[in-house]
């Protein structure tokens, strides 16, 4: 077994051969999540009977962009679509938005100054954007922006990259002040870049993809928000990830995670069932509802607490 830590989480790593010993147990070290990798079909029902969840380790979140904006909203919920149209009718009648077919200096600087500063300010926050500038302005994929101003400060925007081979595109990198944070803009411009998207002909748009683990690198209102969004997550080696595989965690403390912590595994073997769970972990589960995560594309939503 081994132990690493993963952007402050304590993560063991157990291999098949080390599951019957739980040696997890006796370690003098603080373990957060117990993790093995690509776990064979062997010992799944031997890592669901020591607690582990069996999951994809990376989830990627898509929607089909339909014939028009009005089909698509009418897939949501009232709320959602309430929210929708408060958001955007208020920075509408505010700002100025603008899309951009071609990135160039002069657009894409000023955005990814926008987006350092809001990445300086997550606890593990890593800056791709700013490190991939060169390969944004002159590498062979093609991207466009959506970007929002107020008189002449940029407060918004989203880059996003056209993926012909997978008939989608994605929305890869966005940031707003924190003045249009608390107004929901990052709404209204995802449905801009999404509106640009369907009038250029894609069939899909994703919205990230992101480690199967919310209330570590992302809390688990993310969730909420894109499933409100109208958007669905699948394990990202079933849309457009070769390299994706899946892992079976145990988590054990939520000390250095924010609760609730939200895990989506699967529901029944993979092989067969790609359909997701989820999977909350509280200290509190009794005081935890579980319907603030249940979304159409899940077949389950249980709580309970960390550690086996």
């Amino acid at each position: 077994m081994d132990i690493v830590d993963e952007h402050g989480l304590s993560v063991a790593l157990i291999t098949p051969t080390e599951l019957a010993s739980r040696p997890w147990l006796s370690s003098s070290r603080s373990v957060d999540v117990v993790r093995m990798t690509e776990p064979p079909a062997a010992c799944h029902d031997e890592l669901a009977e020591a607690g582990f969840v069996l999951k994809p380790e990376l989830l990627c979140w898509k929607a089909e962009l339909g014939s028009d904006e009005t089909g698509f909203l009418a897939r949501l919920d009232n709320k959602s679509r309430q929210d929708i149209r408060r958001a955007r009718t208020r920075a509408e009648s505010v700002l100025r938005f603008s899309v951009h077919d071609t990135l160039v200096p002069e657009i894409l600087d000023p955005f990814l100054s926008l987006y350092g500063d809001r990445v300086a300010e997550m606890a593990y926050g890593i800056p791709i954007a700013v490190r991939q500038r060169d390969r944004l302005l002159g590498g062979a994929e093609k991207y466009f922006a959506v970007l929002a101003h107020d008189g002449d400060e940029l407060v918004g925007g989203c880059v996003v990259r056209e993926c012909g081979d997978e008939d989608a595109v994605r929305i890869r990198f966005s940031a707003v002040t924190e003045q249009w944070r608390r107004h929901s803009l990052a709404r209204t411009l995802y449905f801009a870049a999404m509106r640009t998207g369907r009038e250029k002909g894609y069939r899909w748009a994703t919205l990230g993809d992101e480690p199967n683990l919310y209330g570590h690198l992302t809390k688990a209102g993310l969730f909420s928000f894109k499933v409100n969004m109208g958007f669905r997550c699948v394990p990202s080696q079933d849309f457009h990830d070769p390299e994706g595989r899946d892992v079976a965690d145990l988590i054990l403390s939520l000390t250095n995670l924010s609760g609730p912590c939200l895990v989506l595994g699967y529901a029944a073997d993979p092989a067969g069932d790609r359909t997701l769970r989820a999977e909350l972990f509280t200290d509190d589960p009794a005081g935890t509802d579980p319907r603030r995560y249940a979304a159409p594309f899940l077949a389950s939503v249980g709580v309970r607490a960390p550690g086996r």
